[in-house]
């Protein structure tokens, strides 16, 4: 395996890996001699039978964008019902999660903007990611891992809980463990 792609799930992903997120995202260009997408799958046999899942969202000469997720904790987010109507409203065709996923990689690829509805996808509240489009991203109460508009002090707990995450996770990989170690099981 990849090592400085382990470093990179794990720096930009250890919340997911824990189970305090649904998913993240991050940029991948690959490891010498390696395709990003052979690491991407390499990682994805290894993390699937602890119910995190790894997916290229789009891939270009640069590198790709790699979706780390846990897909039932995704499948629940999408079924709620003001998620839905949400995503709805945007185009998606509905609850299901391999219909989401599908309809979000096609408007990466179609979209001459980065469509801000992958906030859902994220994790982040919903509040907060239509606050982010109604004000372009200006006007927001606090920022760390996304622009929070509506409960601010619940953002900040969730901001320092990710951060201090990261932290552990990432001293714990230097002293040996390795990303499939760290991954709390399903």
């Amino acid at each position: 395996m990849c090592e400085s792609f382990e470093r990179a799930v794990i720096t930009h992903c250890a919340p997911t890996l824990a189970r305090h997120k649904c998913a993240n995202l991050f940029v991948w260009h690959g490891c010498p001699g390696r395709t990003p997408a052979e690491c991407v799958r390499e990682l994805d046999a290894a993390l699937c039978g602890k119910g995190v899942r790894l997916r290229i969202l789009k891939e270009n000469k640069k590198g790709c964008l790699v979706y780390v997720y846990r897909p039932r904790m995704l499948e629940r987010k999408l079924k709620d019902a003001a998620i839905g109507a949400f995503l709805k409203q945007r185009g998606y065709t509905g609850p299901d999660m391999e219909n989401c996923l599908r309809n979000l990689i096609d408007r990466i690829a179609d979209c001459a903007e980065f469509p801000h509805e992958i906030g859902v996808f994220l994790d982040y509240p919903l509040a907060d990611v239509i606050g982010f489009m109604e004000n372009r991203g200006a006007g927001y109460r606090c920022q760390g891992c996304w622009k929070a508009y509506s409960n601010e002090q619940e953002a900040l707990r969730r901001f320092r809980l990710y951060r201090k995450c990261r932290e552990v996770y990432l001293s714990c990989y230097r002293r040996g463990f390795d990303v499939v170690r760290l991954t709390v099981a399903a």
